[in-house]
């Protein structure tokens, strides 16, 4: 499968910083990309005028331009490309006004490496992609409705009666079609398959991919029993049919309630299991998202007894990343002391005090992504 290669243009008039972007980009860029450098706005802006680009990276301090008046031309000119500014100044009212108007990030020379750097360009031109992809959806708003009602029929009706378990799960799309993804799959020797899942953007092709993925492992659950390898089998599927902009964060654990016992496979999405008190047990990722490499074995963490009081959860970032009207996230460890101080309610009733609490902490403004959450409590 070709891939397409991602067209970046610096605008930067600092040799010794172009240095660096580069070798940023080069350590940790996973695929193919074409840097182009500029030293000055007005050629940025011609160039943009001459050729396609999927990103600009732009300095503030130039020598035909200075400050905000830098991005405000840039951004008049780009056409929709998303822009992350590059600033040596760590201004946090500046860093604000350039994101209100319409920049997709601010970095702060020095204190970017390569993971905050590549992070950001892959956010910005997702989000730019989406932004396009949402538009012409709005133009055929019935089809979209009628996806988003088709695809609520592939959430579980219900959580499954597992002895010694309490298990509940919500999802709550940020449009009419989500890119998350939860479910409870019947699994070999009377286990169950707890899933959460999230895809790459939103919208139509996002809830696709979605689609494809949820019937990838309710088939291989019917033949597999090892977690790592239904996602990694699932993962050779869904990398054929991927572009490098589209992947899938997924976790996946199987409950045996004759044991008592949990194994989990994470592809990039990260679980926590509270324990008596205070204590919580990170369940990190054992490999790369599912969809990017096409050769990636997702391997199965070592199993886990179960005590009685244990809270395992799956949250998507949509959870994680809520602001607050002050640009404050809510956070991991917020999430888990709401989780930890409603523990003695039902699985159900947990998560409705956690979306409760990132509806509040957000101030009740509308929802910028999908945000999807699984309790399973031992009883």
């Amino acid at each position: 499968m070709e891939t397409k290669r991602v067209k970046i243009l610096l605008v930067e008039d600092d040799p010794d910083d172009v240095w660096v972007v580069r070798n940023l980009l080069g350590d940790r860029w996973d695929s193919p990309f074409t840097l182009s450098h500029v030293e000055l706005l007005s050629t940025g802006v011609e160039r943009l005028r001459e050729e396609h680009f999927d990103v600009v990276l732009l300095d503030l301090e130039l020598p035909d331009s200075t400050g905000l008046e830098t991005f405000f031309v840039m951004y008049t000119n780009a056409g929709g490309v998303p822009i992350v500014v590059l600033s040596g100044y760590d201004d946090e009212q500046t860093a604000m006004k350039a994101v209100q108007a319409g920049a997709q990030d601010y970095l702060v020379k020095g204190q970017v490496d390569d993971n905050a750097m590549v992070r950001s360009i892959r956010y910005a031109i997702e989000r730019s992609r989406r932004r396009d992809v949402e538009e012409e959806l709005r133009s055929t708003s019935e089809e979209f409705r009628i996806a988003g009602e088709i695809q609520q029929r592939l959430y579980p009706a219900e959580a499954p009666k597992l002895e010694g378990f309490d298990i509940a799960g919500v999802l709550h799309p940020a449009t009419a079609t989500a890119g998350d993804y939860f479910d409870y799959i019947p699994m070999l020797e009377k286990c169950i398959g707890i899933v959460v899942g999230d895809v790459s953007s939103h919208g139509m092709g996002p809830a696709l991919l979605m689609s494809e993925t949820r019937a990838c492992l309710r088939t291989l659950t019917q033949a597999y029993f090892d977690v790592g390898d239904i996602l990694t089998r699932a993962n050779h599927v869904l990398a054929a049919d991927t572009d490098d902009f589209h992947f899938v964060t997924l976790a996946m654990a199987r409950l045996d309630p004759r044991t008592r016992s949990m194994v989990y496979a994470s592809a990039g999405l990260r679980g926590y299991l509270l324990h008596s008190g205070e204590d919580v047990t990170t369940l990190e990722s054992t490999s790369l998202p599912l969809g990017v490499q096409e050769d990636t074995v997702v391997p199965t963490a070592p199993p886990m007894t179960l005590l009685p009081g244990e809270i395992m959860t799956f949250f998507t970032d949509g959870v994680v990343d809520t602001e607050s009207p002050g640009k404050v996230r809510f956070g991991a460890k917020r999430a888990l002391d709401v989780i930890r101080a409603e523990r003695n309610q039902p699985a159900g009733s947990i998560i409705d005090a956690l979306y409760n609490e990132i509806t509040g902490f957000a101030g009740n403004r509308p929802q910028h992504d999908d945000i999807t959450i699984v309790i399973v409590k031992v009883t």
